[in-house]
């Protein structure tokens, strides 16, 4: 885009053009996402006047979406340190009258080719707790190529997990996780595979594992702690 405006030497016609693409977004009900083409790419250019610049432009233009019936949402970086992701929602939320915020992870480091979906999963998790609406899943293959579908899955893994962490804090949602702790606590494995965010994998670790196969897991063996505990409970003597 930014190609373009500087070859035709003129505005952006999705700007230019904003009340008008404003009436076909109202007549289909289509909900507008404000992107941030000028969102860091690098945490070396994280917070900068560019990327704040946008974010006042994206909220005036929000405010006249939903003046004009149109329901929006602003987009937000992108690669940020992780200790200026809670600055970040903070002033997006405060610019922008609380409207939705959508993160595009945010990346937290630019160092994990291969591992991106773990350095956004991070990211993701403060950002949630920090009040974020949504976020976006990000694969192993980003940076790299196009993921290919385990990459995806993967990516869509970590982000659930991301943002059920988040929300542990936002919204106080603890209570499945105090029930994997009794469940742990009780060696109840169904009941552990039913309340984990991936069962086919949790089940499938287990069960490859030998030494796995009776009350307890391979990581102890006869030396777990519960079992130990139990038994000395069961037979004092």
């Amino acid at each position: 885009m930014v190609a373009w405006m500087e070859k035709q030497q003129r505005e952006n016609p999705l700007y230019e053009q904003f009340d008008r693409l404003l009436e076909v977004l109202r007549r289909y009900d289509v909900v507008l996402s404000l992107g941030n083409g000028m969102r860091a790419g690098a945490i070396a250019d994280a917070t900068d006047k560019a990327q704040i610049q946008e974010l006042l432009i994206n909220t005036e233009l929000a405010d006249r979406a939903r003046e004009a019936g149109v329901q929006a949402m602003l987009e937000g970086p992108g690669h940020i340190p992780i200790d200026e992701i809670e600055a970040n929602v903070v002033l997006q939320k405060r610019l922008s009258g609380g409207k939705p915020f959508y993160m595009l992870g945010p990346i937290t480091t630019d160092i994990a080719p291969g591992y991106d979906h773990i350095t956004a999963a991070i990211g993701s998790a403060w950002a949630v707790a920090y009040g974020t609406d949504f976020i976006c899943y990000v694969t192993p293959a980003e940076h790299l190529g196009l993921p290919y579908a385990e990459d995806v899955r993967q990516g869509v893994m970590a982000a659930r997990i991301a943002a059920h962490i988040g929300d542990t804090v936002k919204l106080g949602r603890r209570g499945r996780d105090l029930r994997m702790g009794d469940a742990r606590r009780r060696l109840d494995w169904d009941e552990q595979y039913r309340l984990a965010i991936d069962p086919e994998r949790a089940r499938a670790v287990r069960d490859d594992r030998p030494g796995s196969n009776g009350d307890g897991c391979s990581m102890c063996g006869d030396q777990c702690a519960i079992e130990v505990a139990e038994a000395c409970i069961s037979h004092p003597d």
